[in-house]
């Protein structure tokens, strides 16, 4: 069963160009997903009555458009697998004509808050009648590489607004500080238009953070590798990988 949702994209999720920001697709992205738990009584405050909550694990999003202000969207989310550790949760981002605008893929796992141990999915919440045989991307989410000579770093503090219900950061949160490093002429003259992103660790309040960033320059595109420590434990909390195409 696919839940899909419609928005209209509102003025403080824009860019100064007034089309949807990337920040502001995440935060569709969580707020369609929290809707379809919903309707599968899987929601996080009921999942904690268990002791239990999801926790990210991997992003992929891949971008042909981003809407501009007040345009109609409809976003769809599935789950497409539901097996062993991981939920793989899907996604779609289209025109009120059916254009898609983005596809996304995400892997997730049932986290349990008691005894802090990954448990198996599958058998805590089977779901095998709600599943859609279908990937938006078929992504095996394979290791991300890391920065080997960072030409960007940036130091961060972790604020009190960037605690989610799990009591920790939010994925949102740890994509913009990637993001925050990309220098001012990237973001001016290139459109962010795939981002893979492998969340390693979690980070709380009165953290701090480092943001890295290596930017390789293909001619018609620029990818981007990211690299986000937490400087107090010295712990990888995510890796990411941007791919920037010139904006037309």
């Amino acid at each position: 069963m696919k839940f899909q949702k419609t928005y209209a994209i509102r003025i403080y999720e824009c860019t100064p160009g007034t089309t949807l920001n990337f920040s502001s697709l995440l935060n569709l992205m969580q707020d369609v997903a929290a809707g379809h738990t919903v309707d599968l009584n899987i929601t996080i405050p009921e999942l904690f009555k268990r002791n239990l909550t999801w926790m990210l694990s991997r992003y992929h999003i891949s971008v042909d458009r981003y809407p501009s202000f007040m345009e109609n969207i409809i976003f769809k989310t599935w789950i497409a697998k539901h097996e062993g550790m991981f939920s793989i949760r899907d996604y779609t981002m289209e025109t009120e004509r059916g254009e898609i605008l983005a596809r996304m893929t995400s892997s997730w796992v049932l986290y349990n808050i008691k005894n802090k141990k990954i448990v198996n999915v599958s058998e805590t919440l089977p779901m095998n009648e709600h599943i859609v045989h279908e990937r938006a991307i078929n992504d095996n989410f394979s290791s991300l590489k890391l920065p080997e000579n960072p030409q960007y770093t940036l130091d961060l503090q972790i604020r009190k607004h960037d605690i989610d219900i799990n009591k920790h950061v939010n994925n949102r949160i740890t994509i913009e500080w990637a993001l925050e490093a990309i220098p001012d002429e990237i973001n001016r003259d290139y459109d962010l238009v795939d981002a893979e992103i492998t969340f390693k660790g979690q980070a709380f309040y009165g953290d701090k953070i480092e943001s890295q960033c290596q930017l390789i320059d293909n001619e018609e595109q620029i990818n981007g590798l990211h690299h986000i420590i937490n400087k107090n434990s010295g712990q990888s909390i995510t890796r990411v990988h941007t791919r920037w195409r010139k904006t037309k």
